[in-house]
C-alpha cells in the first residue's frame, strides 16, 4: 500500500522551506524536480500530449476535406485523347488537375461522440498522470525520509559513541587511583569497538540513501548533495484526534485521483458503444470537384491557318434530278493548319465542376459493426468492474489508515512508557556504578536500552504523525505539519 509514503510526502514537503545553500534540497524541491524531470513522468506527459493531439484530430474531423491531385501520363499507340475521349493513332502527353472537397452532413453520431470520447480520454490521461506523479513523489519522501532516518541514527550512535569514550575515560580515571579492578574497562572496550562499528556503518547507509536519492532524481551522482533536516514540534493533541470512518472516506471519494480515472474510463466505455452503433448507419456527404487536363495533340480549331488553303473540286458523279441526267461535284477545301493548342489555354478550356452528395447505407458487412458494438459492451461492463475495485481499494485504505493510526497511538503510549522507564532503570545503574556496586557490563546494558528505548519513541512519534497526515489528506486537507 502506498499510503506511508503519501504520508511521508505530506508530512515533509510544505514547512521546511529553511535557509540553506545550493546543494541543500528540501523534500518540497526534490518532488517537484522529479515530476518534471523523472523518465516516468514525462512519458505520461508525453501520453498526455497524444491524447490531446487526438482530441484536436476529433475537432478537425468535423471540418470539410479538401484534396487536389495530378497526374502526367504518356499514351503509347491506339488510345483515347482525355480532352477529346476520341480514339488516336499516335503517341500522346497528357497531364489532368483534380480538386475534391467533402463535408459529412451525417453520420450516424461517428463525430460527435468521438470527440466527446477524445475529450474525456485527455482527462482521463491527465489524471493518469496526476497519480503517476504522486506515486514518484511518493517514492522521492520514501527515499527522503530514508536519508533522514539514516541521519538521525547516526547522530544518535555518535552520541552514544561520545557517552562510551566518556565512560571510559571515568573508568581509567578510578583504575589508576586503584578505586576499581582493570578488568572493569574491558566491557566498555568492546561497547566502545561496537559503537565505532556502528557510527561507520550508519555513515555509510546515509551516503547511500543520499545516491539513491540522487538517482531517483536523475542527478549527477558526482555532484555535491544533501538535503535540509528539518526539526519540527507537535501538539500531542493534535495527534490524538479522533476521526470518523464515513466522514472520511466520503471526502477521499471526492478528492483521490484514482477513482476519477476509473469513472472517466467507464464514461468513454459508454461512448464508445455509441461509436460503435454509428457503424450501423447511412452515411451523408456533400461534395464537390473541379478538374481540368492537358494533351499534347489538342488543336486550335478557332485560330487555323489558312494561308496555303485550296478548293479542289471532287470526281464529277452522275445523278437524275427530275428525270435529267446530270452530274454534280464535290469540293474539298485542303492546306489548312490547325495548330496545337498551348497548355495553359487548354487548361482554361477543359475547366470543369461538379457538385453532388452521397449516400451510403450498411447492408452486410461480415457483422462487423455488430461485433463492434458487442465488443464495447463488454469493454463497458469491465470499466464498471474497475471502478468498484477502485472504490472497494480506496474504502480498505482508508480503514487501514485508521487502524494504522490507532495501532501508532497504542505504540507511542507504549514507547514512552518504555522510555521512561529506561531512563530510571540507567539512572540507577549510573550511580550504583560510580558507587562501585555495579560493573561496566550492568553500565553498558543500561545505556544500550536506554538508547533503544529513545530510538524507538522517535520512530513511534514520526509513525504517529506519518498516520495522522494521511488522514488529513483523505479528508481533503492541505498537507502540512504546521
Amino acid at each position: 500500500m502506498r499510503l506511508p509514503l503519501y504520508l511521508y510526502l505530506t508530512l515533509l514537503a510544505p514547512a521546511w522551506m529553511i535557509a540553506q545553500n545550493d546543494t541543500e534540497w528540501t523534500l518540497e524541491e526534490a518532488v517537484t524536480y522529479a515530476r518534471e524531470n523523472s523518465l516516468q513522468v514525462r512519458r505520461l506527459d508525453n501520453s498526455t500530449e497524444l491524447a490531446r493531439l487526438d482530441l484536436q484530430q476529433s475537432k478537425n474531423n468535423r471540418l470539410p476535406s479538401l484534396n487536389g491531385g495530378t497526374s502526367v501520363n504518356l499514351l503509347l499507340g491506339r488510345s483515347i485523347d482525355p480532352t477529346t475521349n476520341t480514339f488516336e493513332a499516335q503517341n500522346i502527353f497528357s497531364q489532368g488537375y483534380q480538386l475534391q472537397g467533402a463535408v459529412t452532413i451525417y453520420d450516424g453520431g461517428l463525430l460527435r461522440n468521438s470527440l466527446r470520447q477524445s475529450e474525456i480520454d485527455l482527462e482521463a490521461a491527465q489524471t493518469d498522470a496526476a497519480v503517476t506523479a504522486n506515486n514518484i513523489g511518493l517514492q522521492v519522501a520514501n527515499s527522503y525520509l530514508t536519508i533522514l532516518l539514516s541521519q538521525e541514527q547516526l547522530t544518535n550512535a555518535r552520541v552514544q559513541l561520545e557517552l562510551i569514550d566518556t565512560q571510559l575515560a571515568n573508568t581509567d580515571a578510578q583504575i589508576r587511583a586503584g578505586s576499581l579492578a582493570a578488568a572493569q574497562r574491558f566491557d566498555l572496550v568492546a561497547q566502545q569497538a561496537a559503537n565505532q562499528r556502528t557510527v561507520v556503518e550508519l555513515e555509510n547507509q546515509v551516503q547511500l540513501a543520499l545516491l539513491d536519492l540522487q538517482l531517483l532524481l536523475e542527478l549527477d551522482p558526482d555532484q555535491d548533495f544533501s538535503i535540509v533536516n528539518p526539526v519540527q514540534d507537535f501538539e500531542e493533541g493534535d495527534l490524538f484526534a479522533d476521526y470518523d470512518l464515513q466522514q472520511v472516506l466520503n471526502s477521499a471519494r471526492q478528492t483521490q485521483p484514482s477513482i476519477r480515472a476509473a469513472e472517466l474510463r467507464r464514461t468513454s466505455a459508454d461512448l464508445a458503444i455509441d461509436v460503435a452503433r454509428s457503424g450501423l448507419r447511412p452515411t451523408l456527404q456533400l461534395f464537390a470537384n473541379l478538374s481540368t487536363n492537358y494533351s499534347s495533340i489538342a488543336k486550335d480549331f478557332a485560330n487555323p491557318d489558312d494561308s496555303n488553303a485550296e478548293i479542289v473540286q471532287g470526281p464529277a458523279v452522275p445523278v437524275l434530278i427530275n428525270g435529267e441526267e446530270t452530274t454534280i461535284s464535290s469540293f474539298n477545301q485542303t492546306g489548312v493548319v490547325y495548330p496545337n493548342l498551348g497548355y495553359f489555354p487548354q487548361l482554361d478550356q477543359n475547366f470543369s465542376q461538379g457538385i453532388g452528395m452521397s449516400l451510403s447505407i450498411p447492408i452486410y458487412n461480415q457483422n462487423r459493426n455488430r461485433i463492434n458494438v458487442q465488443r464495447a459492451e463488454v469493454q463497458r461492463i469491465g470499466t464498471d468492474i474497475e471502478v468498484s475495485q477502485a472504490e472497494n481499494q480506496l474504502r480498505s485504505d482508508v480503514e487501514r489508515a485508521l487502524g494504522d493510526l490507532r495501532a501508532a497511538r497504542q505504540t507511542y503510549r507504549a514507547a514512552e512508557v518504555s522510555l521512561n522507564a529506561a531512563q530510571q532503570a540507567y539512572d540507577a545503574t549510573d550511580r550504583r556504578y560510580s558507587a562501585g556496586a555495579a560493573n561496566s557490563l550492568d553500565l553498558t546494558t543500561a545505556a544500550n536500552r536506554l538508547e533503544q528505548a529513545r530510538v524507538e519513541l522517535t520512530r513511534s512519534k514520526y509513525q504517529l504523525i506519518f498516520n495522522r497526515e494521511v488522514i488529513q489528506f483523505y479528508l481533503g486537507q492541505e498537507l502540512s505539519l504546521n
